[in-house]
């Protein structure tokens, strides 16, 4: 009995990831933004605020959000080491709606450190919507820690699950543990007024994506049908494979918790812990 609490002891130890969660990035989900719309994405609001409740209940130091609105890299994933990072939606039409977070810098050293795949990057100090969506809905909620921007880089799924790993491996080496969100929208092509146009593919990319995430099929995803991706005009795989990475391993139950596209775009909230 002993040695079967120890071992469990053992093994929460070394859990470095101890939440992952899918959020999308439409700023029209910012009620100062939305405004009255915001009522047309109810479903994926309450789903956010759930995200966050249940990252409330977990200990961990840092939150790592992945956005696919960065600099995106042909060569390698940038990790920004900047000690403070700042925001707000000026382009959105909310300038007073500002933020200011502090970075890990240790962290992120640590994640490039022997990954040749990855780079930090000190400079990139303001972060667009894909980080500050989610990260409204996560100071909004209470939740006051540092955090790593990470942006996306223009590799196989494959690779950026290994990245995923990678970032994974770095915290617990230096025993960080961390939350890891996945800033995803879904295929922008769901209705005529669309911000990519209507496309029929769009549709069925969002069902086959939803559908894989709650069958937890991480193979499914990591060997997604490029052509439908593509024609989606999505930019959610890319994060979804480093999250997925990130948690490799660990024993997560997956729940989606909403799905809608109200306004075009597809958006899908999701947990993993």
């Amino acid at each position: 009995m002993i040695l079967k609490y120890y071992n469990s002891l053992l093994y929460h130890m070394s859990m470095s990831v101890v939440f992952g969660a899918i959020m999308p990035h439409p700023p029209i989900l910012i009620p100062e933004i939305g405004g009255k719309r915001i009522k047309d994405a109810a479903s994926s609001a309450k789903a956010l605020k759930e995200i966050v409740n249940r990252l409330k209940t977990k200990q961990f130091d840092s939150v790592i959000v992945i956005t696919p609105h960065g600099n995106v890299s042909y060569v390698c994933l940038p990790v920004y080491s900047s000690p403070v990072f700042d925001g707000d939606f000026s382009s959105f039409g909310a300038p007073k709606l500002s933020f200011h977070f502090k970075g890990d810098v240790e962290l992120a050293l640590a994640i490039v450190k022997d990954n040749p795949n990855l780079t930090a990057r000190n400079t990139e100090t303001f972060l667009d919507h894909g980080l500050l969506v989610p990260l409204y809905y996560i100071t909004n909620g209470g939740i006051n820690k540092p955090i790593l921007p990470v942006a996306v880089a223009l590799f196989s799924l494959k690779q950026l699950f290994e990245c995923g790993q990678m970032i994974a491996r770095a915290a617990q080496k230096i025993g960080r543990r961390i939350a890891v969100i996945a800033s995803a929208d879904m295929s922008h092509r769901l209705t005529n007024d669309a911000p990519s146009g209507y496309h029929s593919e769009g549709k069925r990319f969002d069902e086959t994506l939803v559908s894989l995430v709650e069958k937890y099929d991480v193979n499914g995803i990591l060997n997604f049908p490029q052509k439908l991706a593509n024609i989606a005009g999505q930019d959610a795989l890319w994060s979804i494979a480093i999250l997925l990475g990130a948690i490799d391993g660990l024993n997560f139950k997956q729940e989606v918790l909403s799905y809608e596209g109200p306004f075009g775009v597809g958006y899908m909230v999701a947990k993993f812990e």
